[in-house]
């Protein structure tokens, strides 16, 4: 981890001390102490599962692209690569290139087909939080009120859609569009100052296998919605992490408000620091005091209860990550 990595560990640090501080440290300490630790050994398990659930899209897609791999090769390489998407100041995204690299030299990928790879299982792994998030804004018109918050949240992922709902299409369904514009830009970019038509040349050979790498993996739409469908229980079983660390504070909360809190908490992991890390803690205690009545007003719980919650869904995944990066070989099958 080189220090541009620490610099932003520390920022996330920072915000985290800032949110405890001001919520009373002495309540946060007698709330974290008073957890029923059988509760939050359940939670740990349902938090780590998580992982089990999004690594089955590396597994659908790295045997799409023609690699033969077992379930059990293929979580360890997501781990490794979860890893390393963890450490990087780019929030949940910007690990890519990382993880793509991890693939190439512990299989007979290339490193074109593994970027691929990667950003495919980002694309479909991302989907349940836009899913839910306006399933929970329906909801919401049906049987209540939307306020300001779950509006804001709305917006970001209409957003998220209308910026990247076409480009998914064009990678997957219309291959050959996006990686064609990349190439044109080079061009006229290289014409202009008259040299660097070398590197033009070599990314359009480059184009040219991560073009088929997104045809292959977008050939089947059905096998697409398939996977996709299993991902979204990842998010259940969220929500099943959380309501198991709140009854471990001496919370009995109902679901619906916790769809809610895991719904918008979702939008943090894009905070540029490592893993949302500082900015999702604060995001979630925020949601819970706001949407958990027995919490309201107890900040003390309600930042506990995010800490706790990310000690049983990230923090394990840090550590399993970093025993699977250095378990693989630097080349041939993990």
């Amino acid at each position: 981890m080189d220090t541009k990595n620490l610099l932003w560990y520390g920022v996330a640090t920072l915000i985290l001390v800032a949110m405890v501080y001001v919520a009373d440290i002495n309540k946060v300490i007698d709330a974290l102490s008073s957890a029923d630790l059988k509760f939050v050994f359940l939670a740990l398990i349902l938090g780590f599962s998580v992982f089990i659930i999004l690594s089955n899209t590396w597994h659908e897609f790295l045997n799409k692209t023609g690699l033969d791999i077992s379930r059990i090769s293929s979580f360890r390489l997501f781990m490794a690569g979860e890893f390393m998407n963890s450490i990087t100041p780019l929030g949940q995204f910007g690990g890519e290139p990382f993880m793509a690299y991890i693939i190439k030299r512990n299989t007979d990928l290339s490193y074109e087909k593994a970027f691929s790879t990667v950003l495919s299982a980002d694309i479909i792994n991302g989907m349940p939080t836009l899913t839910f998030i306006l399933g929970g804004a329906g909801f919401l018109l049906l049987f209540g009120s939307i306020n300001n918050l779950m509006l804001q949240a709305v917006y970001a992922a209409f957003m998220i859609i209308a910026i990247g709902g076409p480009l998914v299409y064009a990678l997957w369904f219309r291959t050959g569009t996006v990686e064609g514009i990349i190439v044109t830009v080079l061009q006229k970019i290289s014409d202009t100052i008259g040299r660097g038509q070398n590197i033009v040349e070599s990314v359009d050979e480059r184009m040219d296998e991560i073009e088929n790498a997104f045809d292959t993996i977008g050939e089947n739409p059905r096998h697409l919605l398939e996977t996709a469908a299993i991902t979204h229980i990842y998010f259940l079983l969220q929500v099943g992490c959380l309501y198991l660390v709140l009854v471990s504070l001496g919370i009995d909360p109902d679901f619906t408000p916790l769809y809610f809190v895991i719904v918008i908490s979702g939008l943090a992991n894009f905070t540029p620091t490592p893993g949302g890390s500082g900015a999702f803690e604060a995001t979630m205690a925020f949601l819970i005091a706001t949407f958990v009545p027995a919490v309201t007003g107890e900040a003390g719980i309600a930042v506990a209860a995010a800490v706790l919650y990310r000690l049983c869904t990230y923090w394990p995944g840090i550590i399993a990550g970093y025993i699977s990066i250095t378990g693989l070989k630097n080349g041939g099958a993990p």
